[in-house]
């Protein structure tokens, strides 16, 4: 299923790439000059991330184009509800556009994967999505208009 998919968004001029490591890839050769409408991340897993920030500066910095989202789909029961997604994007210039309750029934042939993480032996093992959303992010100064056209 995944290949179809891939093969559209290439049809579409997308560019796909795997392997990337989200903490290195405003230096990737392909990328490093790229702008993105959209930056991913489902499920990040917080022993890969040092710090949630590393999610928030990717976009923050040089990577996210000027109308661009940051859409971060995670866990919204606790103990994940501890990661204050939308304050700490706020620290880092980006604002809270839309919070949309995640359904894995949207997203047919979606399979959820634990992250590798070394000596983790249930790595590339699906796990419960449970309550989650996935928060959509833009630039402050966007969110700012957008707000003040819908006023």
């Amino acid at each position: 299923m995944a290949e179809v998919y891939l093969e559209e968004l290439g049809k579409l001029g997308s560019k796909v790439l795997h392997g990337v490591d989200a903490h290195t890839m405003a230096k990737h050769p392909d990328l490093s000059f790229m702008k993105f409408d959209r930056i991913v991340f489902n499920f990040p897993h917080s022993r890969l991330v040092s710090s949630e920030h590393d999610l928030f500066q990717i976009g923050a910095g040089e990577m996210l184009s000027s109308n661009g989202e940051i859409h971060v789909t995670h866990k919204t029961a606790y103990p994940f509800s501890l990661w204050r997604l939308e304050e700490l994007a706020s620290e880092v210039g980006l604002s809270l556009l839309e919070k949309a309750i995640f359904y894995k029934s949207d997203y047919p042939g979606y399979d959820n994967k634990r992250a590798y993480i070394w000596r983790d032996k249930t790595c590339n093992s699906t796990f419960p999505v449970g309550e989650c959303s996935t928060f959509k992010f833009v630039l402050l100064e966007i969110g700012r208009l957008l707000l003040q056209e819908n006023i």
